[in-house]
């Protein structure tokens, strides 16, 4: 399993135990862009082009 999977794994996890109220709340901003727990869910799980970037974002704030 490469870094990225690992990442994404680890993501998918922590999402899981998130509760389902807080899931709106910003996470991350990619390109000007504020995304939610559930934003990031969804491009992280369908592999975008942004979802690398969300999950480096995610590691240098401590979240992964």
């Amino acid at each position: 399993m490469n870094e990225y999977e690992m990442s994404k794994s680890k993501f998918l996890k922590i999402y899981a135990n998130i509760p389902i109220p807080l899931r709106v709340e910003i996470v991350a901003v990619i390109d000007d862009e504020s995304l939610s727990w559930a934003a990031c869910r969804g491009e992280i799980e369908n592999n975008t082009k942004r979802a690398p970037k969300i999950l480096d974002q995610l590691k240098h704030i401590g979240v992964l």
